[in-house]
């Protein structure tokens, strides 16, 4: 019986370690595209930027269910999910827009929409990190 919640406590851990890993993956990922994309705005290098936007955009693929956003919201902040929910709507319409900008040549617009995925970045991270 000893063995059986020594494995059982094993694999829940690995299990929430894994959880872990993907919300650092994915956080990663967001990160590095926020500052390829802050380079390529100060470089003048648009591949620069759109090669941001993606990863942006597919590091926060993994929160558009509610399920997911929730399994990874504290304890004390799991009926926050809806605002979390927002926020990772909001990153996905402004990486849209921040790349219709770019084909349109509105450069500014386009820093306007990376300045917005950053504020819904901050929103999301308030909520997480109790700022």
């Amino acid at each position: 019986m000893k063995l059986l919640n020594i494995l059982t406590a094993a694999v829940l851990t690995l299990s929430v370690a894994s959880a872990e890993d993907v919300m650092k993956k994915s956080m990663s990922v967001m990160t590095e595209g926020m500052t390829q994309i802050q380079q390529g705005f100060l470089h003048n290098n648009l591949e620069l930027i759109k090669s941001g936007a993606k990863l942006v955009k597919d590091g926060n693929t993994m929160f558009s269910d509610k399920k997911v956003i929730s399994a990874y919201l504290p304890n004390e902040k799991k009926h926050m999910v809806n605002v979390a929910e927002n926020a990772a709507k909001r990153i996905d319409l402004d990486v849209s827009i921040l790349e219709l900008n770019l084909e349109g040549k509105a450069y500014i617009n386009a820093a306007n929409a990376y300045s917005d995925i950053l504020n819904a970045c901050a929103r999301c991270h308030s909520i997480v990190r109790s700022w």
